[in-house]
């Protein structure tokens, strides 16, 4: 019986701008890139219309029906009047940490049912209706991200940045974090384009100043820990550190992988599997090998 496996990457916000709000949603402009480490999604045919999922790996404790990888194979089929499929998610991206674990889902599902069942598509509009982060997260790669989340422009980059990740056992609501920020009444100075321009230039010394996540504030009054990875990060080495999405991860951006090596061996007494090594990747014919 045929099946189809994809990966979809983990994301990282390198800038993230938030720049007003327009009809209900907060406006922003978001350097964003992959890392590798991945979701694993396979998916098999089935006779019938029903829709099954297994999850391996990371728990994620919600009933079938919420989860993103299953809306996403419910509207698929709805849309283009397919058959049913079982759904096999091997998760290693966290669940609710600010890296796109649930976008990475959604995206996965949409792209390996695209092939499953030869459609050759535009995923797009079904992406944006399950998930802001899941339009980009269709093709992943350097890209700068704006509006909602759902105009993507993809973006010539290929310099490797080197990072750490420290996941934080506590979760924050992407809602929760917006609405934290707007209380706060603070406004930073976009970054994005500058950050993106010195990196497609290959100069990651030159981005460093440029990388910032407007979120970091209030991401921190709602899990305070956030501060504390953040310092361990730069104490450890890190070139400058930041909040991942809408957090608790954090991230810290090495210039080269011996110091992140380092950094990793000066932490992981500390964090243990809650610090991931990671680098940043891009697709090779449209595909995460």
């Amino acid at each position: 019986m045929k099946k189809v496996t994809v990966k979809v990457p983990a994301k990282i916000n390198l800038t993230l701008d938030v720049l007003g709000v327009k009809d209900g949603y907060h406006e922003l402009n978001s350097l964003v890139a992959s890392i590798n480490l991945f979701d694993e999604i396979t998916i098999k045919p089935r006779t019938d219309g029903k829709i099954t999922l297994l999850n391996k790996g990371i728990v994620v404790d919600c009933p079938i029906i919420e989860n993103n990888a299953y809306k996403a194979a419910k509207l698929f089929i709805d849309t283009f009047g397919t058959y049913g499929v079982d759904i096999i998610v091997n998760k290693s991206i966290p669940v609710a940490g600010g890296l796109g674990g649930s976008s990475a889902d959604i995206a996965g599902v949409l792209n390996a049912l695209n092939v499953l069942y030869d459609i050759n598509g535009d995923m797009s509009p079904l992406a944006s209706d399950l998930g802001s982060d899941s339009t980009y997260m269709l093709t992943g790669g350097y890209a700068v991200i704006k509006g909602r989340g759902d105009q993507v422009e993809i973006k010539d980059i290929d310099k490797k940045v080197y990072i750490l990740v420290i996941t934080e056992p506590a979760e924050i609501s992407a809602r929760n974090c917006y609405k934290k920020f707007d209380q706060k009444k603070k406004s930073f100075k976009p970054t994005t384009e500058k950050a993106s321009t010195a990196l497609h230039e290959g100069d990651l010394l030159s981005a460093l100043p440029h990388l910032k996540n407007d979120l970091y504030l209030a991401a921190v009054d709602l899990v305070p820990n956030i501060k504390h990875n953040v310092f361990n990060l730069l104490k450890a080495g890190a070139n400058t550190a930041l909040l991942a999405g809408s957090g608790p991860s954090v991230f810290g951006v090495f210039l080269d992988k011996k110091s992140r090596d380092v950094a990793y061996k000066k932490l992981v007494g500390l964090y243990g599997d809650n610090l991931i090594k990671a680098e940043t990747v891009v697709p090779e014919n449209g595909k995460f090998i």
